[in-house]
């Protein structure tokens, strides 16, 4: 139970693309999702136009998403780029307090198309490392019911996903995405050394789990 004085409820949004004479430029949209469009950022229906952020059907509408997708179709239709949407790796961030931030990416189809995001894809490991020890936590008064969570794929160190509930959850989802991004996986972000006391402890915490439980026994 949870008891409060409000209730606010975030409904989304839609796209506002009708009436703009998308038909006549031979632009397929959904009414409500957006514009459809492909890896390149490309309309599906008509190359010779791209289109980038809120208006776009079946990607995350966050402001540095929207930034990202435009240096994606500045690139590839002014400098013969081959940025494919689907290599971001997206942090997201609600700014509550405690803040909450995670992890996600643009899916496309067999054809290359951006479609909905389902899921991380596949069986995945959890790691999970809870905030009440971590001593800058205790020092901020932040650690009550605080945690990371790192998701791999299933016997793999390869990172496909996290959440984190932490003041300062913004900052410390950077790190994710970076490994995800590049590659680097679970172990890796264990290994790294972290200063102390930071919260960015908590997500070296997961790695050390994913390392220590790979140890042989004695």
């Amino acid at each position: 139970e949870l008891d409060c004085e409000c209730l606010l409820l975030a409904t989304g949004r839609t796209a506002n693309v009708e009436g703009m004479g998308l038909e006549e430029g031979g632009v397929d949209f959904h009414p409500t999702r957006g514009v459809l469009v492909n890896d390149l950022a490309q309309s599906r229906s008509n190359p010779n136009v791209y289109a980038v952020g809120d208006c776009v059907a079946n990607v995350p509408r966050l402001t540095h998403v929207s930034g990202e997708m435009a240096k994606v179709a500045v690139q590839n239709s002014l400098f013969g780029g081959s940025w494919k949407l689907s290599s971001l790796v997206i942090p997201a961030v609600m700014y509550t307090e405690p803040e909450y931030g995670s992890v996600t990416t643009i899916s496309v189809d067999e054809g290359g198309n951006v479609v909905p995001r389902t899921s991380d894809g596949g069986d995945t490991d959890e790691y999970r490392a809870d905030l009440t020890h971590n001593d800058r936590a205790i020092l901020d008064g932040t650690d009550s019911g605080c945690f990371v969570k790192v998701r791999c794929r299933g016997g793999t160190a390869e990172v496909v996903g996290c959440d984190v509930l932490s003041s300062r959850a913004g900052e410390m989802i950077n790190e994710v995405t970076l490994a995800m991004k590049n590659g680097i996986g679970l172990d890796g972000i264990g290994r790294n050394v972290h200063s102390y006391p930071t919260l960015g402890e908590g997500v070296m915490g997961c790695g050390l789990q994913y390392v220590n439980s790979r140890w042989e026994t004695m």
